[in-house]
């Protein structure tokens, strides 16, 4: 059994329909037969094509399938694969086809992700609507004066862009600034003689780590983590673990960068802050430190633009790259969105808790690199005009 799932009933039936029609020619030879009421059609060998609808995906347990295809994920429930269709293919060993227009960066975002980490089980094809050969010139044409660059982008491009909010981040661009080496090696994810960046972001529920290093201005993050529900003890002898097999020669070897509040909030039950935890630990293993952390957290808005013109200068260049290691980061980077509807600049953490850490903690470090000035004073790198 062979399922073709539509989001919807009515879909499903257009679907039935145009392959009863495709299979015309064969049905005088009595190659297959159809039942319009279960949108049927079964072969003369036994095996058969059913088209569902996902509306109630709960009314499709039961079956036993061979492969199946799901059209349009983007509008399908996120559970319809893992809960309910995934099982049903157990038993056979059965593929699965997921067919969808991109909408931001949901759940049929989250499969092509799937297909970059395991190409052996996974494989994803983009083909832009530039691909059929239906599609003409006048009609690419016409589309690109009627649509937004971003609405062109997903709807004939077949790119995953964020339509319904703003991206924090619009700098960002995966292809471009995520790479195994920093910008100043063909090969090595760090430099022993140059310090180690800890950029941290402190939360009662999350604790974002993300490290990184510097090089003539242009920085290289090559390794991040979220502990949940983690006290700051642990992650800082974490830290130490790793840092111990990288054999950094600088001195200091660690710079701290991070959350203001972090010198305010306590983690435990003695009262410490998490600063102080983070360099008692540093100090019993005996690694030289520098706190570079301010006494005051920018403006978010000052802080997110100022991020976003150290991904992306007017003048086109980069200054800030992530080895694809740094997944939360790059999660950051390319879901956090600004809060609909706000008077103030906020950023959006109620519709994923696990967003903004990794990004704020390293906007704390690039902001302390690339101080904001009002304008008129003396920039170091850039000035950035205030809201």
């Amino acid at each position: 059994m062979y399922w073709f799932i539509s989001p919807t009933y009515k879909q499903a039936k257009i679907q039935y329909l145009r392959m009863k029609k495709a299979l015309r020619p064969l049905q005088a030879r009595g190659m297959w037969h159809k039942n319009d009421s279960d949108l049927r059609v079964t072969f003369k060998n036994g095996s058969a094509i059913q088209f569902q609808s996902g509306e109630v995906y709960d009314n499709l347990r039961g079956e036993t399938l061979n492969g199946v295809i799901i059209d349009e994920v983007r509008d399908q429930n996120p559970n319809l694969w893992p809960l309910v269709i995934r099982p049903m293919l157990t038993t056979t060993k059965g593929w699965a086809a997921f067919i969808s227009t991109p909408r931001g960066f949901d759940h049929f975002y989250d499969f092509s992700l799937k297909a970059e980490a395991d190409p052996k089980n996974w494989a994803f094809l983009s083909a832009p609507s530039t691909c059929n050969p239906a599609f003409t010139q006048e009609e690419y044409e016409q589309a690109r004066q009627e649509m937004s660059e971003a609405m062109f982008a997903q709807e004939i491009l077949a790119q995953f862009r964020d339509l319904t909010q703003g991206r924090a981040y619009p700098a960002f661009d995966k292809s471009k600034h995520v790479r195994l080496a920093p910008p100043w090696s063909v090969s090595d994810q760090f430099n022993p003689h140059a310090p180690i960046e800890l950029y941290m972001d402190f939360n009662v529920h999350f604790l974002s780590w993300t490290y990184g290093q510097f090089r003539e201005g242009a920085g290289h993050f090559f390794r991040g983590e979220i502990r949940l529900n983690s006290h700051t003890r642990d992650g800082a002898l974490e830290f130490v673990s790793r840092f111990k097999q990288w054999g950094i020669k600088a001195n200091p070897a660690v710079i701290l960068v991070g959350d203001a509040t972090g010198n305010a909030s306590k983690t435990s039950a003695s009262g410490e802050t998490d600063y102080t935890i983070i360099k008692e630990v540093l100090r019993a293993n005996h690694i030289n430190y520098r706190d570079m952390t301010p006494a005051s957290n920018p403006l978010v808005k000052d802080r997110v633009t100022t991020v976003n013109s150290r991904l992306l200068a007017a003048d086109g260049h980069s200054e800030i790259f992530f080895h694809p290691d740094c997944k939360f980061a790059i999660k950051d980077f390319e879901r956090v969105l600004w809060m609909e509807n706000s008077e103030r600049a906020i950023l959006d953490q109620k519709s994923d808790a696990s967003l903004t850490h990794s990004s704020d903690g390293i906007g704390y470090g690039i902001c302390v690199r690339n101080p904001i000035k009002a304008v008129g004073s003396a920039g170091v790198l850039r000035q950035v005009r205030r809201a």
